[in-house]
């Protein structure tokens, strides 16, 4: 690969450094169901300390994306852990169901200033369940592999390296030091089957929370996936009905929040609580797609 360096190590050797340093009990590859993923999860699950494929169901995602992740970890012989958010329980065992039409008819649509809440409702509390599942022992380390590539990232400089620990949570990225291409090439010389869905929409679709939606981006599912269109559009007449002027693809206007800062509204919600500079490592793509389009909206208003 063209991108390999002495500076910059290969995915074997990221893996293997991070295994050797953090002996974790597991080694996890997360799934989404995107390109970068798969090349992410066909490189992981070759490592001898390989335990399973994980893709999280955030209950808003194109179901074809979710079957593409079935026939992959099936052609493979990978085992395959679903984790959804509907099935969410607390750390007592308590149920605890994250469902997207409930939150988003009880807070309206998110927008990217509220990405952050929906980001750890839909993904951060089963990546949290996956941890309390598998850990044994109080030092214990869990490994997650994910596809998230250093030059998808413009202001964001907190994954400057390819190994973080969160706790018990050792964020790995395999292909750390990869670009585009180098992923395209692999995926040729592997003979990795592409997902129709990412090839159509340019993201694989397992989670349209809306947070960084385009203008637009909601005909273009509408028109492949009709279904799944239908199912947004009635969405958004729900939310409206709800009392939230806003549609999916949208944020909440300046004047809406102004009004209900006003009256305490939504604390939990509040863009005051929420730091969405932070890097979520399973939304870097979405996060990447619009900071460059508020860079290129930046410049043409300048």
């Amino acid at each position: 690969m063209s991108i390999l360096t002495k500076e910059r190590m290969t995915p074997e050797e990221i893996l293997d450094l991070a295994i050797s340093e953090h002996n974790p009990s597991h080694v996890f590859a997360l799934f989404s169901g995107g390109h970068d993923s798969l090349v992410n999860t066909h490189i992981t699950m070759q490592h001898p300390r390989a335990s399973a494929v994980i893709h999280i169901d955030t209950g808003i995602g194109i179901p074809q994306t979710q079957d593409f992740v079935r026939e992959t970890c099936a052609q493979y012989g990978w085992d395959l852990l679903i984790y959804r958010a509907v099935d969410n329980v607390r750390a007592d065992g308590t149920p605890d169901p994250q469902v997207y039409e409930d939150l988003v008819t009880e807070f309206g649509f998110p927008g990217p200033g509220h990405h952050q809440k929906m980001y750890s409702r839909l993904k951060g509390r089963q990546v949290e369940r996956l941890v309390r599942d598998h850990k044994t022992h109080r030092t214990d380390r869990i490994l997650l592999a994910t596809g998230l590539r250093q030059n998808e990232s413009l202001r964001r400089m907190a994954y400057s390296d390819p190994v973080t620990r969160v706790g018990a949570q050792l964020w790995v990225n395999p292909t750390f030091y990869w670009s585009g291409p180098d992923c395209t090439e692999y995926m040729a010389a592997n003979g990795l089957k592409r997902n129709e869905v990412k090839d159509l929409l340019c993201m694989s679709g397992e989670c349209l929370c809306g947070a960084y939606a385009s203008e637009g981006e909601l005909d273009e599912i509408e028109t492949f996936f009709p279904k799944v269109g239908s199912r947004l559009r009635d969405l958004e007449k729900r939310v409206r009905a709800a009392g939230f002027p806003w549609g999916w693809n949208d944020a909440p206007p300046a004047w809406w929040s102004e009004w209900k800062r006003g009256q305490n509204f939504l604390p939990n919600f509040s863009p005051e609580s929420l730091d969405d500079s932070l890097p979520l490592p399973l939304c870097s793509t979405c996060q990447f797609k619009h900071e460059r389009r508020t860079d290129v909206k930046i410049k043409e208003d300048q």
